[in-house]
């Protein structure tokens, strides 16, 4: 059984994020349960990474990254309403325009 992830657990996980430790973050969410509020720290994680990458101009990975967390979402969103009723949360609008940007310059 997968540990069900609570404010606190979520909130040192942000610090995590925060302090640019993105795979320890992401190690940890992957082995809890998949709700939401997991999925949605993952996908601030893919959206951190995305960012870092258009930084260095890598467009590939951008959307390596933010396709990703769609996929992921997609795997895992089943499960979510069954669990609470709520679907993963999709890409911000700045997340989603850059992933549409990324997918025309990686061309």
């Amino acid at each position: 059984m997968r540990p069900v992830l609570g404010h606190e657990e979520l909130k040192d996980i942000r610090a995590l994020r925060s302090q640019g430790k993105l795979d320890q973050a992401e190690k940890v969410l992957k082995q809890a349960e998949q709700t939401p509020a997991v999925l949605d720290e993952l996908r601030k994680i893919a959206s951190t990474r995305a960012r870092q990458a258009k930084k260095v101009g890598d467009w590939q990975a951008v959307v390596q990254h933010l396709e990703g967390y769609n996929a992921y979402a997609k795997r895992w969103r089943k499960h979510c309403i069954a669990l609470v009723n709520q679907a993963p949360p999709p890409h911000t609008k700045t997340d989603a325009a850059l992933l549409l940007e990324a997918k025309k310059r990686a061309s």
